[in-house]
């Protein structure tokens, strides 16, 4: 029974809920109308031109220097001169799409690109693009996926700090690679000292003390921190140790072989030879 409840809960609810989807769609475009509204009354009164005019009259209050390039951003045929002379509401095309294009055959991105898009596009490193654009914070990715005319930033103002960046590049470069080399010279310097003083890990333990006897028995040489009764235990105990070689070399027998006559071993105490010439 439960379920068959959550069920119906959730049939009752799937049409309110689509209904705020729509709403909220809705409400999206309505605001990006707005929007693109309030940017084409911005055009008409800094360039003077409406979605009436011609194409070749925009071009020329758009100060447009390639005329197929410009054709081409605009999903156009460039080699058709025939549409230089048609409104942009003919060709389907609103005033502020046709200043985006201009600014991407210029810039070669426009007003709505990304920052991250710019970034790349340039080859400019987005943290040093945003340092130079007045975001100090390196940690701060709320730019990144903005675009600019949302951050109010102008594509000229791009312009510039990428002609910025071009002067500067070397500097910077240098200033990279000096960083690197330092981050990699330190981390090995760093290894070695490690490497040393991982040897005392495995370090061998330091020698015995040593007790030298001269050949006549006497003491030669002998640490200085052991006593004499170390040193009179460590000499009695070595001749100890020699005695009972000696006494153990004495015990050791040596067996000589007897030499043995074979004739004798068979008792054979003559020649035959001998009996042979007595019978004659």
């Amino acid at each position: 029974m439960k379920i068959l409840y959550g069920l119906l809960t959730l049939l009752l609810l799937l049409p309110i809920l689509l209904l705020a989807q729509d709403a909220e769609a809705g409400d999206t475009a309505a605001m990006i109308d707005s929007l693109s509204l309030s940017r084409e009354q911005a055009i008409l009164a800094e360039y003077g031109f409406r979605d009436v005019n011609t194409l070749s009259y925009v071009a020329t209050k758009l100060e447009i220097q390639n005329m197929d390039r410009w054709k081409a951003a605009l999903g156009l045929e460039p080699a058709n001169k025939a549409l230089d002379g048609k409104t942009l509401r003919n060709l389907e095309l609103s005033p502020y799409r046709v200043l985006l294009a201009k600014q991407t055959v210029e810039y070669g991105y426009n007003e709505l690109s990304t920052l991250g898009e710019i970034s790349a596009k340039l080859s400019i490193p987005i943290k040093k693009l945003k340092a130079m654009l007045g975001n100090t914070d390196a940690l701060d990715k709320t730019w990144d996926n903005r675009s600019i005319q949302a951050l109010g930033i102008t594509p000229m103002q791009i312009q510039e700090t990428n002609e910025e960046f071009e002067q500067d590049i070397l500097i910077y470069g240098s200033s990279v690679t000096l960083v690197g080399m330092l981050v990699v010279f330190s981390a090995l310097l760093i290894t070695s000292l490690l490497i040393r003083q991982m040897v005392h890990l495995n370090a061998k333990p330091k020698n015995a003390s040593v007790i030298k006897l001269s050949s006549d028995g006497k003491l030669k040489a002998a640490p200085k921190d052991l006593s004499r009764n170390v040193i009179v235990a460590a000499i009695t105990a070595l001749h100890i140790h020699k005695q009972e070689i000696e006494e153990r070399r004495r015990m050791v027998l040596t067996f000589r072989r007897t030499p043995t006559n074979q004739w004798r071993a068979s008792a054979v105490l003559s020649m035959p030879n001998r009996e042979l010439n007595s019978r004659r």
